[in-house]
């Protein structure tokens, strides 16, 4: 699922510096094991260090983000926020060992 999320195309937000969807798609690795960005309970990723591209990365993910989860929940008839909570939760399962995580509204190093 977060991978069709994050295949979405869109424009991006004025405060994305022009990086494209694409380019933080292929920075999010990186931006995660810098411990620039972490997931959140909430599905969408949070900002840890606002060092380098690091909120760019998060809102132009965030975004498209949001739109997957608006067309799951419509296309299932849910609301948004029940597939924000499942994606959060399946996001930081999938979380390896030594990245951030929010728990509880603090960011943690997930064991």
């Amino acid at each position: 699922m977060l991978a069709l999320m994050l295949t979405a195309s869109i424009s991006s937000p004025a405060n994305a510096q022009q990086m494209s969807l694409q380019e933080a798609m292929a920075e999010l690795s990186a931006a995660k094991e810098q411990g620039l960005v972490g997931e959140r309970q909430n599905g969408y990723l949070g900002v840890v260090n606002a060092r380098g591209q690091a909120r760019a990365i998060a809102d132009l993910i965030n975004q498209a983000r949001r739109s997957e989860y608006t067309r799951i929940a419509e296309q299932n008839n849910i609301a948004v926020s029940d597939v924000e909570a499942m994606a959060g939760k399946r996001a930081i399962e999938r979380t390896p060992a030594g990245q951030y995580i929010e728990l509880d509204d603090e960011w943690v190093v997930k064991r």
